[in-house]
């Protein structure tokens, strides 16, 4: 046994590097299902969802890029589709033009599989998205097309859209909820005071949790959906397995084989230390 932790020591990274790179590969070929708990911050966003009336409008906010896209990706696909699903009308305003290209096309690819499923998700009139525009966000609430210059990121008229003549405003009456993918700024701060008599939730990067924890205990947001697994708990929740149940499992037995060779690390070095000192 002393031999072994002896060895352990010397160890060639290359090897460690190799292992951890099987380790990661071998649950996205094939998934293992591990067990995911899901947070009360995630099913409060998706109980918002599963309990709105079919026709309601909601608002997403698309702040974020490429860098966080494998987090937030994920988080936006499960949503989306569950507002698809549930008959819901979505609206994008996007504060990041990285982020206006990026959920874009990824709405594109959701709508298309909600319509395989038999849901409807037709452009313009189940969903609207206006991407990323140079204004002063606040105008939006008086008077929403002159605002985002009366065309969507494609360059359509909003009055060829007719989801839009439900959209004059952004206020209560227009929609009383908003989901903000936000991870650094301009982010959720422009909701909070502009948009305080809204129900505001957040879907953000898992670094973003902890200082987002004190708006969240304070109720200035409602909800909270955190990283990839954030995601793979909405996932979790609608029954519909996606990217982020894959990419848990390669995190979880990351983490595990992290764990591992810590322990076995440490114990090879005190025994080193003991056999020395001896």
């Amino acid at each position: 046994m002393r031999q072994f932790f002896e060895r352990f020591l010397d160890l060639n990274p290359r090897i460690v590097y190799l292992v951890m790179a099987i380790v990661l590969i071998f649950p996205v070929l094939r998934p293992i299902g591990m067990p995911i708990v899901v947070d009360e911050s995630t099913r409060v966003i998706f109980d918002w969802i599963e309990n709105s009336e079919p026709g309601t409008i909601v608002f997403f906010d698309s702040a974020y890029s490429g860098g966080s896209s494998t987090e937030i990706n994920p988080q936006l696909e499960a949503w989306a589709y569950h507002c698809f699903k549930k008959g819901l009308k979505i609206i994008n305003v996007s504060q990041w033009q990285p982020g206006a290209m990026i959920a874009s096309e990824l709405m594109r690819k959701v709508a298309a599989a909600a319509q395989a499923d038999g849901y409807d998700a037709e452009y313009g009139v189940d969903w609207v998205f206006v991407g990323w525009k140079s204004m002063v966000w606040r105008e939006l609430r008086e008077d929403f097309w002159l605002t985002a210059g009366n065309h969507d990121f494609w360059g359509n008229h909003f009055s060829t859209l007719p989801l839009m003549e439900r959209v004059k405003k952004w206020d209560v009456p227009t929609s009383k909820s908003m989901l903000a993918f936000d991870v650094g700024s301009p982010g959720v701060g422009t909701f909070l005071v502009e948009w305080r008599e809204h129900d505001i939730y957040v879907g953000c990067a898992a670094v973003q949790q902890s200082g987002l924890q004190s708006i969240l205990r304070s109720g200035q947001i409602k909800g909270l959906m955190a990283g990839i697994s954030g995601a793979a708990q909405y996932e979790k929740l609608l029954g519909r397995k996606g990217e982020a149940t894959i990419l848990m499992d390669a995190q979880s037995l990351g983490h595990v084989v992290i764990i591992v060779l810590v322990v076995l690390g440490n114990i090879a070095f005190f025994m080193k230390q003991k056999g020395a000192s001896a």
